[in-house]
């Protein structure tokens, strides 16, 4: 089993336009898919107070992100904790507007009408996983921990 770099698995999430977050609360496991950027090396993404995986996380830290592709998944655990409002991180708007650029996007960027109140969630890895099938058709599975 070879080593993954949080670097490889930071460049893998800012690389593509969604990521889906797996939470777990009174209804249940949830799954949807969000919009998110890397700050620092810190996955990031937002979400409004009344949406189901905001609810879940206020009620369970604990968090599964992984993106779409599953040929090649990125999976990472751990917890998100909202860490302030979208209005206020500043630093936020030019990351989605630059990385979502769709004419439809403007709408659900930071800074757009509407988006106020909407909470930013910052993810604290414990782990992290991806896979490949090798040319010899064999699986090479490749971990991160801190």
């Amino acid at each position: 089993m070879a080593d993954l770099s949080w670097q490889e698995v930071a460049d893998a999430f800012e690389g593509v336009r969604n990521w889906w977050v797996a939470t777990s609360g009174p209804a249940g496991p949830h799954s949807v898919p969000v919009w998110g950027v890397v700050v620092d090396g810190v996955l990031t993404f937002y979400g409004q107070e009344s949406a189901v995986r905001s609810r879940n996380l206020a009620a369970d830290p604990r968090i599964v992100l992984h993106l779409e592709d599953g040929e090649t998944p990125m999976i990472v655990h751990g917890t998100a904790a909202p860490t302030g409002l979208l209005e206020d991180r500043t630093d936020l708007e030019g990351r989605y507007s630059a990385k979502y650029t769709w004419p439809t996007d403007a709408e659900y960027l930071p800074g757009a009408e509407g988006m106020e109140g909407t909470l930013v969630y910052e993810v604290s890895p414990t782990k992290a996983m991806t896979w490949t099938v090798t040319a010899s058709d064999q699986w090479e599975t490749r971990r991160w921990t801190p």
